[in-house]
């Protein structure tokens, strides 16, 4: 089902094509006076994306020199010497030699507030294959890969100071800038923001304030702090310093070989569970099925003559049990070998009985897959039968939703990569009864989801032993998706 389509206008611009959202004053401030702070003796300022030149007062009060870029000339620019260009055309001339490398380097800070637009907008999807060669991180949105030039460009001890959507901490399609952070740079700061802190401007972005410095040997512990409930409360944290002190590998959780999710205050005990327990996808499979390409022609509303395979799509808050979202064709495998956008994967498992898992919004949840239904490219997990209601009783813990979207993944896609990654507590064989028992209530609907979670919760947290303050901030979490996420 398409989405559709969104625009936010402002002065005749779509704020949504060109990404841009003007930063807080008081979260302008602080990231500048860090940043000087760190590195008060620089010179040069550079700014990507200015904009209105929000980031730059503190800058230009201190007499810094200021180089900046924006596609659109928003304002009379009186801090820095604007050019009306693409930043990222400017690094391809940096990469192709054409931008002097005194020019390219004399920056001894760089900071921005990049665009936020995702894969979808034109420009990335017109010029794929050149950002694609561009940048070796992968040209997923804009912020990504204007993080990743940035970097690329900075001078040994450059600081690069942004204000930054925070799912490249946690997303697989971003490991690859994670590893050239990690690699390249020293952090000295990531603070999540709330959710609400752009709420103003029609935006509904998750972000972060990040300071890195190029170059390995400016590395000391990081200062973190996790994203608060109120801009009230954010704008405390920035200005009593309340951050937390932590070393650069307790933030890392290796989950698979390619991946280092950056994991902002979570508990020592939390991390714990993915070393001491399997994973899920080591012991059942959890893949994804069927990519339609086009719903309106091959998925139904109502089951009809053509289209009477149950199709599950997205569970979402559903929990224990759901009705299928649509039916699929019946002759889905023609469909797959006639029209190139169809895509079935994972042929052998499809219409077995299973797990049918969330992929979208902030909830995660799973349902009882029937046999003869399919899924699309929600994750799904296909154990032996004697297992489906007792991992099903798991999965909908407070705990796997801290773990799913509190640790493995920040942003909304939550794919059967994140969902392999799950530990699968040691549950003896009258704990998995018990579990198993409390999921078959919930899909007779004799209880409602409410008090199954309530119930599994206990078993659950019995069988973990973590402390009550970290139970409490679990079960906090998965209560307040929105507020936590």
């Amino acid at each position: 089902m398409a989405r559709k389509v969104k625009t936010i206008m402002e002065n005749g611009i779509d704020k949504r094509e060109v990404g841009y959202y003007s930063t807080p004053s008081f979260v302008a401030q602080y990231l500048t006076q860090e940043m000087l702070s760190i590195n008060p003796h620089g010179t040069w300022v550079l700014d990507p994306a200015v904009g209105k030149e929000e980031l730059l007062e503190e800058f230009y009060r201190r007499g810094k020199a200021i180089d900046s870029y924006d596609i659109i000339r928003h304002c009379e620019h009186k801090m820095s010497n604007f050019c009306q260009k693409n930043f990222i055309e400017v690094y391809a001339d940096f990469v192709n030699h054409h931008f002097f490398s005194s020019e390219a380097t004399r920056y001894d800070y760089m900071i921005a507030n990049p665009p936020y637009n995702c894969h979808e907008i034109n420009y990335i999807k017109e010029n794929k294959k050149w950002l694609n060669s561009l940048f070796p991180v992968g040209a997923y949105n804009m912020y990504s890969i204007f993080l990743s030039a940035m970097i690329s460009m900075a001078k040994d001890g450059c600081l690069i100071g942004v204000i930054i959507s925070d799912s490249f901490l946690t997303s697989n399609f971003h490991s690859k800038l994670r590893e050239q952070i990690l690699s390249t740079c020293s952090i000295h700061q990531i603070i999540l923001c709330p959710t609400n802190l752009f709420w103003n401007q029609y935006a509904d972005v998750r972000t972060c304030i990040l300071i890195l410095q190029k170059g390995k040997k400016y590395q000391s512990d990081v200062r973190i702090s996790n994203r608060p409930n109120s801009l009230k409360e954010f704008k405390d944290i920035l200005q009593n310093h309340a951050l937390k002190s932590v070393s650069v590998g307790s933030l890392l959780l290796k989950c698979n070989k390619s991946s280092n999710q950056i994991l902002i205050d979570v508990d020592k005990e939390i991390v714990s569970l993915f070393h001491k327990y399997p994973s899920l996808g080591d012991l059942y499979k959890c893949v994804t099925c069927i990519s339609t390409g086009n719903d309106s022609h091959y998925l139904s509303v109502e089951k009809k003559e053509g289209y009477s395979i149950p199709f599950y799509k997205n569970p979402a808050s559903r929990k224990f049990v759901a009705k299928e979202d649509a039916f699929l064709i019946n002759d889905y495998l023609d469909a797959h070998h006639s029209d190139k956008n169809f895509m079935v994967r994972n042929r052998s498992l499809l219409q077995c009985e299973g797990i049918a898992c969330s992929s979208m919004g902030l909830p995660f949840s799973a349902v009882y897959l029937p046999a003869d239904a399919v899924t699309g490219v929600n994750p799904t997990i296909y154990p032996p039968k004697e297992d489906i209601n007792w991992l099903l009783s798991y999965l909908n813990s407070s705990l796997v939703t801290y773990l799913v979207r509190g640790v493995l993944i920040r942003s909304n896609m939550v794919t059967s990569g994140y969902v392999s990654c799950l530990p699968i507590l040691d549950f003896n064989e009258t704990e998995r009864k018990r579990l198993g028992e409390i999921a078959q209530l919930a899909r007779d609907k004799k209880v409602d989801s409410a008090q199954a979670i309530e119930d599994i919760d206990k078993l659950v947290f019995q069988k973990v032993q973590l402390s009550d303050m970290v139970m409490k901030n679990v079960t906090y979490f998965s209560r307040n998706l929105g507020k936590c996420v």
